[in-house]
């Protein structure tokens, strides 16, 4: 009697399990956290509080959404299961999140954060895109021509 061992695939070999790339899996948890960031679910990495920012959030489940559609039929079984439960989740959390602000809805009280934090020697948060952008150049051009002492 012939053994089935060469008959029976191995699990590798089969194109739906393949190989799991995991940098892409820590790409969809990198995504997601972001995204719980901006939910108020995890604190902020800078400012260490939680703040609910529903567009922002909004724009990471689309990112994340847009990953789904653009590798579709390149992912294997694993990967799939992770996009799919990291997009759920978030879905699932930013519709109670969005509920709960309809609710509650209190009224803008101006003061939120700046797009990206204070700059040491600076004063005022900016809040013009146009004005961190030619910052960030100015302080580039400084650096240029003053350049750190070499260690």
């Amino acid at each position: 009697m012939k053994s089935t061992m060469a008959e029976t695939p191995n699990y590798k070999d089969n194109k739906e399990w393949g190989v799991t790339d995991f940098y892409f899996i820590d790409l969809c948890v990198m995504l997601a956290s972001s995204a719980k960031i901006d939910l108020g679910e995890l604190p902020h990495p800078y400012y260490k509080d939680k703040e609910l920012n529903l567009a922002r959030a909004r724009i990471t489940i689309n990112m994340i959404s847009s990953l789904i559609k653009k590798t579709s039929g390149n992912l294997n079984i694993e990967e799939r299961k992770v996009l799919k439960e990291v997009l759920e989740d978030i879905q699932k959390t930013y519709v109670e999140k969005t509920r709960d602000k309809a609710k509650n809805s209190p009224a803008p009280t101006g003061a939120s954060r700046p797009l990206v934090p204070i700059p040491p020697g600076t004063n005022m948060p900016k809040t013009d895109v146009k004005e961190w952008i030619r910052m960030v150049q100015d302080e580039i051009a400084k650096k240029k021509q003053n350049p750190p002492p070499k260690a």
